[in-house]
């Protein structure tokens, strides 16, 4: 029903025109079949009809393959047999019905009885086709904006005290100082001495009230107002 050939670009039949395909879209392809030394997407083709005594094909599928395969081979004339899967004539629907299943854009696989204008419809399957990479550009940036978001967020600082710590200090009791750890000895001068006009001033006034004992009691208030 088929068979893989290496095939003559002279024997082959395009089945659209040359116009279909940009000439930047041709190019460029052209380009990367001399630099990979061939094509490595087989076209499809069927039997000519015809009586000539030399075999010719005709594209089912693969022109932008051999519009591009011919300028390879006029930069580079080595490159003059492209791969192709040769089709049975009785076999033709049933490679157009797979390749219709097997295509991303099953309307750019056409036959010159599908289409009455080739430049429009891939023009309108090229729009479809970037739209789907658009989309998934858009989804793909939404995505890491959101990653980049999780990892900038920085924790709000807690809110200042209502009270500003000398206030906190000269106000608070025997119990709030029990409950932040200072002992009998430091609490009763604490509370004998205040109010203080600085913490420079509570040190200076309450025996054994130093920095250390001052931050416990600074951390304590403050955390529980």
């Amino acid at each position: 029903m088929w068979k893989f050939l290496r095939v003559d670009i002279t024997d082959i039949n395009p089945s659209v025109p040359r116009e279909t395909f940009s000439q930047t879209e041709l190019e460029n392809l052209a380009n990367l079949i001399i630099e990979m030394g061939g094509l490595i997407r087989p076209a499809i083709l069927k039997k000519a009809d015809n009586k000539k005594v030399d075999e010719r094909y005709d594209i089912i599928s693969g022109d932008l393959e051999y519009y591009a395969s011919v300028i390879a081979n006029q930069k580079v004339p080595d490159i003059e047999m492209i791969n192709a899967f040769v089709v049975d004539k009785e076999a033709e629907n049933i490679a157009l019905q797979q390749m219709q299943l097997l295509s991303p854009s099953p309307g750019l696989i056409t036959t010159p009885e599908k289409i009455d204008n080739p430049l429009e419809l891939r023009i309108s399957n090229l729009e479809k086709r970037l739209e789907t990479q658009l989309q998934a550009i858009r989804e793909e940036y939404q995505k890491e904006i959101k990653r980049l978001e999780e990892k900038i967020i920085i924790p709000l600082p807690p809110p200042p005290p209502s009270k500003s710590i000398l206030e906190l200090l000269n106000t608070c009791d025997a119990n709030q100082l029990k409950k932040a750890g200072i002992n009998r000895t430091v609490t009763a001068n604490f509370l004998k001495e205040k109010p203080f006009v600085s913490l420079n001033d509570m040190t200076d006034r309450v025996d054994k009230m130093g920095v250390v004992t001052l931050s416990k009691l600074i951390d304590y208030l403050l955390t529980s107002n």
